[in-house]
């Protein structure tokens, strides 16, 4: 028997505002429902200061986590208005949610910060592979960053540049201290 595409979850990958999205929805619906207003409202007190949707990306994303079986959805009466939209992660959501946080992803600074602002859905051995890649991506953007260092600092145009260069340097090293530092605390 052949099943609609209507009615069958897909089965390709998410996007990374789909993971993000089922990811906020994985932590903010514990034993609750929330529209997609509320879902906004919650990313702008946590996580919004790493990683925001906007609003019509997240609107359009909420039915497609549903399509999938990812999510589902109910209508309840609006407070002041018309009938909301409320959504609950499924059990297989939660599962696609925290086999994508473990994974980690070279050189995507957001991502990783995205996926270390979760690391209570993680693992520990998890969370530790993302900072030592994390660590590891900065180390090799430094290297990139050293190698520009002009010899002759003081004369022409590249003199202004050197600002920019060393606050650039500066802000790696801090990166990579901090990785190292975190690393050393979550392996304690």
């Amino acid at each position: 028997m052949r099943t609609s595409r209507a009615t069958r979850p897909r089965t390709t990958s998410l996007t990374t505002t789909e993971y993000a999205v089922l990811t906020i929805l994985t932590v903010e619906t514990q034993n609750c429902v929330r529209s997609g207003y509320d879902l906004l409202k919650d990313v702008e007190k946590s996580v919004g200061h790493i990683w925001t949707p906007t609003k019509s990306h997240l609107y359009a994303v909420l039915p497609r986590l549903v399509e999938r079986g990812l999510a589902t959805r109910r209508t309840a009466p609006g407070a002041r208005g018309p009938e909301r939209q409320l959504y609950r992660v499924t059990k297989r959501g939660e599962r696609v949610v925290r086999q994508w946080l473990e994974e980690p992803v070279p050189g995507d600074r957001q991502l990783f910060m995205l996926k270390a602002f979760y690391g209570g859905l993680q693992s520990r051995e998890a969370l530790v592979a993302h900072y030592r890649q994390f660590r590891d991506d900065r180390a090799a953007y430094l290297a990139e960053l050293r190698a520009l260092e002009p010899t002759n600092t003081r004369r022409g145009h590249d003199y202004y540049h050197y600002f920019l260069l060393r606050l650039g340097i500066e802000h790696t090293e801090l990166e990579i201290r901090w990785a190292d530092d975190a690393i050393e605390e979550l392996e304690r």
